[in-house]
């Protein structure tokens, strides 16, 4: 067979290239019959893998997330309280009085722990509670909103002075109308609540009997704020799961009461009342031991200032200012 003929073929890298008067056109190989695979289509894989081969190992490479990650994030908290209150002069005024008690104590009225209270849903408003939501617009500054279920008690049987005017007349149309407590100490001390009528010009001392005053904010004395806030870290685990961190947030919001009340002997439990506003600044330390959940334990210290109490019915109101501080126990996930 001569070497060279009309046709000449000529194998390289188990394709085969057919020369036939100049020109070149794709064969199959003898073995398996595959079609030649283009350069244009080599080129395009080759172009798809350069893309997006550098996000892929981008995201193979890129950092896990930690607690301190915040960026974006919701958390919810709920929680519980104990209270403590400044000594307070209350105001009280109406048709035909207008006096003011000096100096008032008052305390809070948690609940006693009970499962089918605290454990309950549907009775949550019943202890002292705290609820709270707050957006991270960076990983460390925050707003939050929410709000604190206090409980405000006069303290019953405590001397205090007072001064102002109520008239006579008061007096007498109040016992026409007497919740069942006062008229009992009216009954065995009628004389004691005459001691209040007339002028008065503060150096008078008056024990805080049934028949004198009832002054409760137990449904209660709910402060509705808006806060700012950051958190600082104190300490993280080698994995950046969990650790300590500051919680701080400044900020204020209206006061809305439902107040039980009886002036002089006669009043009602009256409904919820935007009575007035506080500001306060919060504190806590806050434990967070996976990105999900965390407990908290806080002080919330401010001020709080009722221009518009609601008391016995009518046109009949009282107002007060005082300080607060709350010991807040919370725990609570984030989203």
């Amino acid at each position: 067979m001569p070497l060279f003929l009309n046709q000449t073929y000529i194998r390289l890298f188990d394709f085969d290239t057919n020369l036939e008067n100049g020109d070149m056109y794709s064969l199959f190989t003898a073995g398996t019959k595959r079609p030649f695979v283009s350069i244009k289509q080599n080129l395009s894989i080759l172009v798809f893998f350069l893309l997006f081969s550098p996000s892929i190992w981008a995201n193979e490479n890129e950092a896990p997330l930690t607690i301190h990650d915040k960026k974006g994030r919701w958390n919810i908290q709920w929680g519980y309280n104990r209270d403590y209150y400044t000594q307070s002069d209350i105001n009280f005024r109406g048709p035909g009085y207008n006096y003011t008690l000096k100096a008032v104590d008052a305390r809070d009225k948690p609940e006693s722990f009970r499962a089918d209270v605290y454990l309950n849903p549907s009775k949550f408003e019943i202890p002292q509670y705290n609820l709270k939501f707050s957006y991270f617009f960076t990983d460390r500054f925050f707003l939050s909103f929410g709000e604190d279920h206090m409980k405000y008690v006069v303290t019953p049987g405590q001397p205090v002075k007072y001064s102002g005017y109520i008239d006579p007349g008061v007096i007498a149309k109040n016992q026409m109308a007497l919740s069942t407590e006062a008229a009992l100490f009216i009954y065995l001390f009628p004389e004691h609540v005459q001691e209040m009528a007339g002028y008065h010009g503060g150096e008078q001392t008056v024990t805080l009997t049934p028949d004198i005053l009832k002054y409760e904010h137990t449904d209660g004395l709910n402060y509705l704020f808006l806060d700012f806030g950051w958190i600082t870290p104190l300490y993280t685990s080698s994995d950046g799961l969990s650790g300590l961190s500051l919680v701080s947030s400044i900020g204020g919001g209206p006061v809305v009461c439902r107040s039980d009340v009886r002036v002089l002997g006669k009043g009602q439990n009256n409904n919820f009342h935007v009575s007035g506003y506080g500001v306060s600044g919060y504190v806590a330390t806050r434990y967070e031991f996976s990105r999900t959940y965390f407990l908290e334990f806080g002080g919330k210290g401010g001020y709080i200032d009722l221009t518009d109490v609601l008391t016995s019915g009518g046109s009949n109101r009282a107002s007060q200012n005082f300080g607060f501080l709350e010991l807040i126990v919370s725990g609570g996930i984030a989203i």
